[in-house]
């Protein structure tokens, strides 16, 4: 079973209206989809509260009220926002565990949880903010920061209808391009391009400016791209005086608009550019292991997003025995608790410009855990792939057990019940998944799905 470890970071911050301790006045939730919500707010010109989060876990119901407060309480239900909520929003809430609150968080691509969109009538989001707290002054400044962008002749929605009747401009696109990006919405590689056009070549002598067309990821190649790095002593200053956090943030963005699109291009050519530009940083700063992860992690994405399975799975096994096995799992525990713990790799590690030698300071997640958690992934995907080769297959069930024997999940036991399952161990697969069921009760998991596997095997149904 796939690990998918973002949605349970914030897992003590994603729990609103589903806490047993609500107050006795609590919001109400439309009953109808969103599209359906969205007809009618345009029909009353009403605005859209979008509640994105994440149900209670099965634990929180061991927990006595008093700790369930403590752990999942919000200021949500408070009186005051329930007032400023209720009678001026039509308030949805949609379940990130659930196929319809998957749709809403790619649509407005969410990734933590909850969110809180604030939607214009016309269903433009024009605030986005997020996490659980207990100040419920802080609902009613977001509720204060809606209104006023409501107002604005300005807002998003506003300006989404200026740019479609034909306005542009630099002063115009500058301000339509950072209105989008307040609330995390796409900015597609064609509008940075519109942007830069309607800049003088000249406006590139200026940091600001360098940096302002950096900040939105602009595509390898692109005339966002090559014109923004025309002046290489500012780019050089860019990736030298910039916090690390604002390094993280533009390399990473390169990566993911460029591998977008590739793939939405079917261009191996600038997938290929593209993992060559997430490894080189690495290579500047004689860091060969780590650019041999980067470029192979990015170059996996891109197979897979394509379908390209004769090249996704050669590659994908000799990525995990290089870069997970190679290391002994007696060096992965002693690793968990020393000060240079192993570090799983990741596909956006490049903070330093690709093509300098500047040294690059970095940020890695670590420990133990992780690193089981990247190796069940790399399993998993051996068997969803659907191959039937053996040697793919062991090689697999090898990455799993060491998973478990790191750190015993009942996903994990799972993932190896599978394995062991396509290569016709079903006796061994069988008793696996009776530990994954096992397993998931003292985690205080849903058995449900894990027993349905373990029916699964014993029919020889799977």
């Amino acid at each position: 079973m796939p690990t998918v470890l973002f949605r349970y970071l914030l897992v003590t911050l994603c729990l609103l209206a589903t806490t047993p301790a609500a107050t006795a006045q609590e919001l109400t939730f439309e009953k109808d989809s969103l599209g359906q919500v969205l007809q009618r707010a345009a029909r009353l010109q009403k605005p859209v509260f979008l509640l994105l989060t994440t149900s209670l876990p099965p634990s929180a119901a061991k927990l006595s009220r008093q700790e369930a407060e403590r752990v999942y309480g919000t200021s949500l239900n408070d009186p005051a926002v329930v007032k400023a909520l209720q009678p001026n929003f039509l308030v949805v809430r949609a379940f990130n565990n659930t196929p319809a609150g998957q749709r809403l968080a790619r649509r407005y691509h969410v990734s933590t949880f909850p969110t809180y969109l604030y939607l214009h009538p016309d269903g433009t989001v024009l605030h986005r903010s997020f996490s659980n707290v207990r100040d419920p002054q802080r609902y009613l400044a977001d509720i204060e920061t809606f209104r006023q962008k409501l107002a604005s002749p300005d807002n998003l929605s506003s300006l989404e209808k200026r740019y479609t009747r034909g306005e542009r401009g630099a002063a115009f696109l500058r301000q339509y391009l950072q209105a989008r990006r307040s609330v995390g919405a796409i900015v597609s590689p064609e509008l940075l391009d519109e942007y830069v056009r309607e800049l003088p070549v000249k406006a590139f002598d200026q940091f600001a400016e360098v940096v302002f067309v950096h900040e939105y990821g602009p595509v390898l190649n692109s005339r966002a791209y090559n014109v923004a790095r025309l002046n290489k002593r500012l780019v050089d200053s860019l990736y030298t005086t910039l916090l690390l956090h604002r390094r993280v943030a533009i390399n990473s963005a390169i990566i993911t608009n460029s591998m977008q699109a590739a793939i939405a291009s079917r261009d191996v050519q600038l997938a290929t550019q593209t993992a060559g530009f997430a490894s080189a940083s690495w290579n500047a700063s004689s860091n060969r292991q780590r650019a041999s992860q980067a470029y192979g992690s990015n170059m996996l994405r891109y197979y897979k997003a394509v379908g390209d399975t004769a090249r996704y799975l050669p590659l994908l096994m000799s990525h995990y025995e290089q870069h997970y096995m190679a290391t002994p799992a007696d060096t992965i525990r002693r690793q968990r608790t020393s000060k240079n713990p192993f570090t799983a790799p990741t596909p956006y590690t490049n903070l330093a410009r690709p093509d300098s030698a500047v040294k690059m300071v970095s940020v890695f997640r670590s420990g133990g855990d992780v690193y089981a958690a990247e190796l069940n992934n790399g399993a998993w995907e051996v068997y969803s792939s659907g191959t039937r080769r053996t040697a793919y297959l062991a090689q697999a069930m090898r990455w799993s057990q060491r998973t478990i024997d790191l750190d015993p999940r009942a996903g994990y036991y799972d993932t190896l019940a599978h394995l062991l399952y396509a290569l016709h161990l079903n006796t061994e697969a069988e008793v696996t998944q009776q530990k994954a069921v096992a397993q998931a009760k003292k985690e205080g998991q849903p058995v449900a799905a894990y027993q349905e596997v373990l029916r699964k095997i014993k029919s020889r149904t799977l």
